[in-house]
């Protein structure tokens, strides 16, 4: 795999407007190999929350968010599917959750609760690019709506997001945009809850869950047409799917009591299950060519307390990454 030099985010002062003050924003970034030395997991605290992985594009790294440096305050890793490497990329006061790359890993997509009032006082999509620009661009007129999920389109032009993503009774919708943010589109429109958009291999269709037909099941809509198609249809809950390179979709579903990872063709047909434990494993990841599943499983700790596994899309050779 092809890996950049030692290039790094550059550390700036951002001046923000609560009270006037300079914080030191240390952006020591680099999206493929770092200047910096790897963190060494056993002097750092693995028994916390690590998940939403997502896979570089280039130098196959994995990068997900963490709270061992602080309970309130997520930042984002990097780490190798063979768990060498693990790297710390952010170090603000604020959050930065959900992220990916761009197909050339020279920007990550990543939001963050960094203009807010407060932590957690809502959430928009930032660009951090690899000279140290960490640039907001959306601006929900609910200035506490929590948008996340940032998943930029195959050919790196457009972008995908999830609106009013978290809360109760919110009206989530995924939004449609350019890769700069501008001219933003309600892709899905609907009253129901529809979350967590995933691009096709060839960018012309988008994977979603909804909750339109009662309880979640995952759905396809053609970019082109707007039409919708249902792919999913049983008494439980389809979610956080993702699509393959390969034509595949991986998804969660709590089928059999907890959420277990499924991985089904394109089309909805072939559904088998390959995690089986009495935890959920959520949030799952494919690799850029379509080998490894990177995803989140809670079989740790419950509900604050994830790790990032991989496994093949068989079932096998699953590895605990975030953990010695």
């Amino acid at each position: 795999m092809t890996r950049f030099g030692d290039i790094k985010f550059n550390s700036r002062f951002i001046k923000m407007k609560k009270a006037s003050l300079l914080i030191l924003l240390l952006l020591s970034v680099s999206l493929t190999c770092f200047a910096q030395s790897s963190v060494n997991q056993s002097k750092e605290n693995s028994n916390t929350y690590n998940t939403a992985p997502r896979w570089s594009k280039v130098s196959g790294k994995i990068i997900f968010y963490t709270y061992r440096h602080d309970a309130e305050g997520a930042e984002l890793y990097t780490i190798f599917p063979d768990k060498t490497g693990l790297t710390r990329l952010t170090e603000t006061y604020y959050n930065e959750w959900w992220s990916d790359f761009s197909p050339d890993d020279n920007i990550i997509y990543v939001s963050s609760d960094f203009d807010k009032s407060e932590r957690f006082g809502g959430s928009e999509i930032y660009l951090l690019k690899r000279n140290g620009d960490f640039t907001r661009i959306t601006y929900d007129s609910d200035s506490t709506s929590i948008n996340i999920n940032p998943r930029v389109s195959p050919d790196g032009k457009q972008l995908l997001y999830c609106s009013n993503c978290i809360g109760r009774d919110v009206d989530s919708e995924i939004y449609l945009t350019e890769a700069d943010g501008s001219n933003p589109v309600n892709l899905t429109n609907h009253p129901s809850v529809d979350k967590n958009g995933s691009w096709s291999p060839d960018g012309k269709r988008v994977l979603f869950e909804s909750n339109r037909s009662g309880n979640y099941e995952l759905y396809v809509m053609d970019m082109t047409t707007k039409e919708v198609t249902k792919l999913t249809d049983n008494e439980y809950e389809d979610i956080h799917g993702d699509w393959s390179i390969n034509n595949e979709i991986v998804f969660a579903s709590n089928r059999d009591g907890d959420r277990e990872l499924f991985v089904m063709n394109a089309d909805g047909s072939n559904q088998r299950q390959i995690t089986f434990n009495e935890d959920n494993d959520v949030m799952p990841s494919w690799s850029p060519d379509g080998t490894i599943i990177a995803f989140s499983s809670y079989r740790y700790g419950k509900k604050d307390k994830a790790d990032i596994f991989v496994i093949d899309p068989d079932g096998n050779n699953e590895l605990l990454l975030t953990r010695e």
